[in-house]
């Protein structure tokens, strides 16, 4: 597990749980009170169930809730496995397109996009779900 930093400021408490789907594996950065925790997990129905409990492990305190976002960057990435993790356990799921996780990634200057971008591409896109409630 990877810790990377990037806190969001003056936001609620609600978790981010950010998916990327590739073709051959998943990429999910968890949010967490000094960053993201970050991971990879092969694109497999084993896969999607490590990656799961990977989340549920390391989410922590979740008193605003949890937002998952699943994010790809070709079309033909195969999102079988993880949507149907997340359907057997009836979690809703929100979804970031490619051009969305691509910007994030050069904001981010990232090498190339991975998790946290889908993260960010969310949070540009849905911020409202973010703030504090007043």
């Amino acid at each position: 597990m990877t810790v990377i930093g990037q806190k969001r400021t003056d936001l609620s408490m609600l978790k981010l749980i950010a998916i990327l789907v590739l073709s051959g594996n998943l990429q999910v950065a968890v949010e967490q009170s000094n960053g993201y925790a970050e991971a990879t997990f092969s694109n497999s129905e084993a896969g999607a169930q490590e990656l799961i409990e990977f989340a549920e492990r390391t989410l922590g305190d979740t008193p605003d809730g949890v937002r998952i976002v699943v994010g790809w960057l070709d079309d033909a990435d195969n999102d079988e496995y993880i949507i149907a993790a997340l359907a057997e356990l009836d979690i809703k799921h929100g979804l970031v397109v490619p051009d969305d996780v691509n910007k994030a990634a050069l904001e981010l200057q990232l090498p190339q996009p991975n998790a946290r971008a889908v993260a960010v591409a969310d949070e540009k896109r849905f911020g409202f779900l973010y703030r504090k409630k007043r």
